[in-house]
């Protein structure tokens, strides 16, 4: 598309994509050593047609980040997404991503692995980032780095010889899949690292619908994937019998489970995901969305 041509060529040319030492040494210091992590004994799995998970983000198997990374991401907002925009574009699915040192301080006594990610490379960590630091600067940039990712996708579905996209961030598993001992590893890992580029390819496109339903921006809202959130949102309230509540008398727990009023339909519910199922056409809708939020906020 033209647009991201034109992307390509300000990017070379931006100071916004100029070096910022301090702001890329913190990026690289909160993906390789988020500060936080918890024992994940079960091994997170996803259908093998991954429907989306409304608005749901993987995060990187048990790491989070540190109360004292909070701050420091949060006071650094501006300097830190310049960093991860550029970084965005910097990504290469060909690389073998290669994991950081053991966190040598972890925010509390950890029996585990205190790991977080390559700062180099796509990550559920660096798409955690862009969530708290509500990015939506960064859709240029997501935009490009999604294409591409499924573009690598279909190369290598295509092309026995081509290998798939590196997203090994995302470590999940597909349902409904027997070990085979007998499997050859090369083929096992092929597989593998195809489902979990999908998974980071779905990833990507939640969270710019996130970052828009955040602006209740329009175009944004007129979508598929909004209208399977409310129809799950009004599911749900009459359900637990939520719509009969009046907002001014919203508790902050009902029967021990916290609940919200969303910003958008003021409808009372509970934190919890729409599973909607995937479809080229809902992808190209948020797509849409995004490139229209651009082309009206340059």
């Amino acid at each position: 598309m033209k647009w991201i041509a034109a992307l390509c060529l300000v990017v070379c040319l931006s100071p916004l994509h100029a070096q910022e030492p301090a702001a890329d040494k913190l990026l690289d210091q909160v993906i390789s050593h988020p500060g936080s992590y918890s024992q994940v004994c079960d091994v997170m799995s996803a259908p093998s047609d991954l429907p989306y998970q409304l608005f749901q983000i993987t995060s990187f198997y048990g790491a989070s980040l540190s109360k004292a990374n909070q701050a420091l991401v949060d006071g650094n907002r501006d300097g830190l997404l310049r960093a991860i925009r550029s970084r965005l574009l910097a990504v290469d699915f060909s690389r073998k991503p290669v994991p950081p040192a053991k966190d040598p301080k972890p925010e509390e006594n950890f029996d585990g692995d205190a790991y977080g990610c390559d700062p180099k490379a796509l990550s559920p960590i660096l798409l955690t980032l862009i969530d708290r630091l509500h990015g939506i600067e960064a859709l240029p940039e997501l935009l490009v780095v999604e294409q591409k990712l499924v573009d690598g996708i279909a190369k290598a579905k295509d092309d026995a010889k081509v290998a798939p996209p590196e997203a090994t961030g995302w470590q999940v598993a597909q349902e409904s899949v027997n070990y085979d001992e007998n499997e050859p590893e090369a083929k096992r890992d092929r597989r593998v690292k195809l489902f979990q580029a999908r998974v980071a390819q779905r990833d990507l496109v939640m969270l710019m619908a996130k970052l828009m339903r955040e602006k209740a921006y329009k175009p944004y809202l007129a979508t598929t994937i909004e209208a399977a959130y409310v129809k799950g949102l009004k599911a749900e309230a009459k359900e637990k019998g939520y719509d009969k509540i009046k907002i001014a008398e919203l508790p902050k727990e009902i029967e021990g489970v916290p609940v919200r009023i969303d910003p958008i339909t003021k409808i009372i519910h509970t934190y919890f995901t729409v599973s909607l199922p995937y479809t080229r056409e809902s992808r190209d809708e948020i797509r849409a969305a995004a490139e229209k939020w651009i082309a009206e906020h340059p």
